[in-house]
């Protein structure tokens, strides 16, 4: 039982060999020490602050400082009605963010607009990919710094998006839809194949990206996420206009690259 495990694990923070430490991070350094030591796993659930101020000699007041610490610094995800849990913390969502680009080290900053969200037909490649005939995409302008704007169509399973199908196009700005899926049903997204050629820029990124007549072709960037075990997840395709800055791959995380 969580609620066991933690307090075993805190109890011994809380002995006069740490008297001077301030409570909170007492709380907090059990906490990071049990995940660390593989005590606590990712998507163990914590119990309310009502129960452990219960049984810890800690206010909810300060319960509820060190839990936003260790929110803060991603040792734990806190989502409104369902509770908290611990983070998995071998993925940072900043590096399964599959259009990033840096320059000298340092990430670009990204604006992403959304446009809409509907239910589609898939092709035979895409419904081969997801083992169905239909699915969810979110359509998104994306831009890095300083350069033109990407066209961007995201696809998931239909019944992963089931509170996203209602949500206003302003909604999906800014949203990182992997991170979404994670916090909302614990899906999670760990690594990425990706397949870039050129090609045709479709109808609605040619309508929405506002392109000249002659701009008839661009880089096709597809990208497959696929969970832990293999099975697929998510699906992208970038549509990048020309004159857009060089991408990299790279091999740690599949990120994008500006060079």
């Amino acid at each position: 039982m969580t609620l066991e495990k933690i307090v075993d694990a805190c109890l011994p923070h809380f002995e006069n060999a740490h008297i001077g430490v301030p409570k909170y991070a007492r709380f907090y350094n059990a906490i990071k020490e049990a995940v660390q030591t593989g005590k606590l796993v990712a998507g163990d659930k914590l119990p309310s602050e009502q129960e452990l101020s219960a049984r810890l000699p800690a206010s909810l007041g300060t319960l509820q400082k060190a839990l936003k610490a260790l929110s803060d610094d991603g040792i734990v995800v806190r989502e409104h009605g369902r509770g908290t849990f611990i983070r998995d913390q071998e993925i940072k969502f900043e590096d399964i963010r599959v259009f990033r680009f840096l320059d000298n080290g340092q990430p670009l900053p990204l604006s992403l607009q959304g446009l809409n969200i509907r239910a589609v037909e898939l092709d035979t490649e895409l419904a081969t990919f997801f083992g169905r005939p239909r699915a969810a995409v979110v359509q998104r302008l994306v831009q890095v710094k300083g350069e033109p704007w990407t066209f961007n169509e995201f696809f998931l399973p239909l019944e992963w998006a089931g509170d996203l199908m209602d949500k206003p196009a302003s909604e999906f700005d800014g949203l990182s839809l992997h991170e979404h899926l994670f916090q909302t049903q614990r899906i999670l997204t760990s690594h990425f194949v990706h397949r870039l050629g050129v090609g045709p820029f479709s109808e609605d990124a040619r309508r929405c990206l506002g392109l000249a007549e002659e701009i008839r072709h661009g880089l096709q960037w597809q990208v497959r996420g696929y969970s832990r075990d293999g099975s697929p997840t998510t699906f992208q395709r970038f549509e990048v206009q020309p004159g857009h800055r060089d991408i990299e791959l790279s091999t740690q995380a599949g990120q994008a690259r500006g060079n």
